[in-house]
């Protein structure tokens, strides 16, 4: 029997929306509807990326959640928005996906963020 991943390890509550990406074409990218996460762990970070011209400022972040909260993993450049209703809420896009597998407890994703 799996069980889920303690709530102490995923905090944050309905603070991440994911916005599947379905494909592009002639006509633009294609999103589907947006599903909310009901438990994630948002490890959110500032930082300053130099070029040689000038400084830009980037927030690469990584967002946990189990695998069950979303009916399918996370495309590459599907759309995330953090902190859902709070005034830090921003949008974002799925950088990478990793999934990690146990086999007692559920199936954890880790999202990068770019």
């Amino acid at each position: 029997m799996v069980r889920r991943i303690p709530g102490k390890l995923l905090p944050h509550r309905n603070l991440v929306q994911v916005i599947p990406y379905l494909g592009g074409g002639a006509n633009g990218r294609s999103y589907g509807e947006p599903v909310a996460v009901k438990r994630a762990q948002i490890n959110d970070e500032m930082k300053i990326k130099p070029d040689q011209y000038d400084a830009e400022t980037t927030a690469p972040s990584t967002v946990f959640f189990e695998r069950s909260e979303v009916p399918t993993i996370p495309a590459p450049e599907s759309r995330v928005i953090l902190w859902a209703g709070t005034v830090d809420e921003r949008e974002t896009h799925v950088e990478s996906v990793k999934r990690h597998e146990h086999p007692r407890i559920g199936d954890l994703l880790e999202v990068k963020l770019s």
